[in-house]
């Protein structure tokens, strides 16, 4: 039975463990600047739905910021924003030393991206400039790579599609510094080559790319980064229905990625302006088989082969740093969780991009 990462359960607990910080950071009177664009109801469909993506984003950040007491001000401008206003907006939140950090949510409309680079790389806590980013990756990635990283003690493979893109480029760089095996699949290579990995990335933003003909039961875990709101008010992530209850252990779309890339941001902005010191916050992988496993079971009744506690492949569990909160507040361990919206949607992790 595929057992659900409970991204909401995370930031549930990685709120907890913050919220102390907000009577050091409120009477700083500091803000962040979150800046969305608008979609026009002539625009196309997708566009239309990549925008209300951004959206929901947004706010989710907007209500992470706050919680630790910092003001935001969220901008939501027309994608006929000019290149001279859109400019003048980053620049004044670069240059105003009340604004910690801005945040721009992808996708701008296209005569606008260069002009993100403008930003204050101190102030880019979301790692959007790049090399120019005091950040590693951005917070998606990161996030994913937390998820991962106790999954992976045994050196298994990992297959990150979308491994060019944005958010896919930064799992591989941060997991390949940790010495793993990574595979970057993107646009032109066969995605059935996913079956060969243990875990899975998929980080597109196209719906359902990946169904039942690439995910294994073999997979010990499958990272759903997608976010993707469809016409009937549905959400879509990477991993097609038909596919979802087949791997181990999964991200749900909404309630996996999307709170886990809040946690994220929300650490490293309390570490940036409150607490230089503080760890980042840690996951623990639930119990799987890895394939040896999986193969002795293979001739045993079904109500043999179910996972105890105890009884999975020896992982060693990635402690929550003593000053935080441990159990369920730092694990975000299987179940349900709460169903919380925004992971990445396609502007942020496209085959293309």
């Amino acid at each position: 039975m595929t057992e659900q990462f409970a991204g909401g359960k995370l930031l549930a607990g990685v709120r907890a463990d913050l919220a102390h910080y907000r009577d050091a950071i409120a009477p700083m009177h500091r803000q962040v600047a979150v800046i969305r664009f608008a979609a026009e109801p002539t625009d196309p469909s997708v566009w239309q739905r990549r925008m209300e993506a951004s959206r929901v984003s947004a706010e989710q950040k907007v209500r992470a910021f706050s919680h630790l007491g910092f003001g935001v001000d969220h901008q939501v401008l027309p994608g006929h924003t000019s290149a001279a206003d859109f400019a003048a907006l980053i620049d004044a939140h670069s240059n105003d030393p009340a604004t910690s950090a801005i945040i721009v949510q992808y996708p701008p409309p296209p005569h606008l991206t260069a002009l993100v680079q403008r930003m204050a790389p101190a102030k880019d806590i979301d790692g959007l400039l790049g090399d120019r980013s005091p950040q590693l990756a951005c917070a998606t990635a990161d996030g994913i790579s937390r998820v991962v990283r106790p999954y992976a003690q045994d050196n298994p493979r990992i297959a990150v599609v979308g491994g060019q893109g944005f958010v896919g480029s930064g799992v591989v760089r941060l997991l390949q510094q940790d010495g793993l095996r990574v595979e970057s699949l993107d646009a032109g290579d066969d995605l059935r080559r996913v079956r060969q990995a243990d875990i899975v990335v998929s980080a597109t933003g196209q719906p359902h790319i990946l169904t039942d003909e690439h995910i294994r039961p073999h997979h010990r875990l499958v990272v759903d980064s997608g976010f993707m709101p469809q016409p009937d008010g549905s959400i879509a992530g990477d991993i097609a229905p038909s596919a979802q209850q087949i791997p181990q252990h999964i991200t749900p779309v909404p309630g996996g990625i999307g709170p886990t890339e809040m946690a994220v941001l929300m650490d490293r902005v309390v570490r940036q302006e409150a607490d230089p010191g503080l760890r980042p916050w840690t996951v623990e992988a639930a119990p799987y088989r890895n394939r040896a496993e999986l193969a002795a079971l293979g001739n045993l009744p079904a109500a043999a082969r179910a996972i105890q506690p105890g009884q999975a492949t020896a992982q060693p569990a990635v402690e929550a740093d003593t000053r935080r909160a441990t159990g369920a507040r730092a694990q975000g361990l299987a179940g349900s969780g709460s169903r919380h919206p925004g992971e990445t949607g396609p502007g942020h992790g496209n085959l293309s991009r």
